[in-house]
């Protein structure tokens, strides 16, 4: 059976509505405006909305009814293609900063779950996706990519400053292990090579073959013993030292060696510890100085007294520093603010590093240390406010 193209309504005699009918299309957006006391809300919450929870509260069992909220019967002589519905509306019985449509509703929670099971990671750097590499999964990998290529799996140990280069080429000699390479990328024999100069970590040649699906249980295994070598890392190069692909058996960017956490739920909530942005804390609002109410009037010049918290008395010091910040930048003070350039107003903003005018947003950080005075925190709040956090917005 074919869903329903409308829900019509018949003889509507919800409070306002007097044998009102009408039929709203199903799979569309459809807006109810009109004049105050028109019979809005009746339409769309004492009849769609309590006719749609009544219909699909009475498809469960007794049992199951009795904790649900029973909806009273609609005042209608028939209604047609009736669906179960949900409503939100204006009213906030939790009055909280971190209150939202989505904790009201609790699809938050539901959405906390679906991207902790199915949200693939990215590296910051490089956008690849971030996963857990294995030896069979990075065989499938380099033979998909690289087929037919030569190939050195390698991996790196670290070299201790207070360990003889002797005694390090002993124990990887005695495990084994004849190869390197240098630091130009080009292998060397470890019988007689020099204890690299410029890193800390040398690059050991596990193997050295040619990547063919008729030697991948060779490649598997030799790609497992350099990952348990490596610690988890390894890197598949070219015979010129040239970096095929990097793998690690960790929640991370092998190449760029971005590391994440596994994901969990709280990781997906700004109410949580985890997943509250570090600067807000999950209120997506901070509060930060307002330039525009530190310079309210931008017709006013600088010599003017445009910065409002430096026209006072006690403030004579400040106008002199600005004054000279000026003069050492061209910046003229007889001009409106507007009028100046953008380079202008972020050099009085946040200064320009010479002399000891730290900027209007320096002497402002100043201030915030000595906020255990009253009189500082008085001052301090007549010119900030509510910003949207910055880090929330990156």
């Amino acid at each position: 059976m074919s869903a329903p193209a409308v829900i019509r309504i018949v003889g509507a005699r919800e409070h306002n509505l007097q044998g009102f009918d009408v039929d709203i299309p199903v799979g569309r957006l459809t807006v109810v405006t009109g004049v105050s006391g028109s019979g809005k809300s009746s339409l769309a919450f004492d009849i769609l909305y309590a006719e749609g929870q009544r219909r699909y509260v009475e498809s469960f069992s007794a049992y199951a009814r009795q904790f649900l909220d029973r909806m009273d019967r609609p005042n209608v002589e028939r209604i047609e293609g009736i669906l179960p519905a949900i409503a939100i509306d204006q009213s906030r019985p939790v009055r909280t900063s971190r209150s939202s449509v989505g904790t009201m509703t609790e699809l938050h929670d539901y959405l906390k779950l679906l991207y902790a099971k199915l949200g693939v990671p990215h590296c910051r750097s490089c956008g690849k996706p971030v996963r857990r590499d294995a030896p069979e999964t990075a065989a499938d990998d380099l033979l998909g990519a690289h087929d037919g290529a030569r190939a050195l799996v390698t991996f790196e140990v670290p070299l201790p400053a207070s360990l003889p280069w002797e005694d390090v080429r002993a124990g990887l000699l005695a495990a084994g292990f004849i190869r390197a390479l240098d630091e130009s990328g080009t292998t060397v024999d470890l019988d007689g090579a020099a204890r690299p100069t410029t890193r800390e970590r040398l690059a050991i040649v596990q193997d050295r073959l040619v990547l063919r699906a008729s030697d991948r249980a060779r490649l598997v295994d030799s790609l497992e013993q350099a990952l348990r070598h490596g610690r988890g890392r390894v890197t598949v190069c070219a015979p010129d030292g040239h970096a095929l692909a990097h793998f690690s058996t960790a929640l991370e960017c092998a190449a760029c060696h971005f590391t994440v956490r596994d994901p969990v739920p709280n990781l997906f909530s700004f109410n949580s510890p985890l997943g509250a942005c570090d600067a807000c804390r999950g209120f997506g609002r901070i509060i930060d100085l307002d330039l525009d109410l530190v310079v309210p009037d931008p017709e006013k010049t600088i010599a003017g007294g445009a910065v409002r918290p430096w026209t006072t008395k006690t403030t004579t010091w400040e106008r002199g520093e600005l004054l000279k910040l000026c003069k050492r930048n061209a910046i003229r003070p007889d001009v409106p603010w507007r009028t100046l350039t953008d380079e202008q107003r972020r050099l009085i903003i946040d200064g320009d590093g010479r002399g000891h005018m730290a900027g209007i947003r320096g002497w402002f950080k100043w201030l915030e240390g000595r906020t255990y005075k009253m009189h500082v925190r008085v001052f301090l709040a007549r010119y900030r406010s509510y910003v949207e956090c910055a880090a929330c917005m990156d």
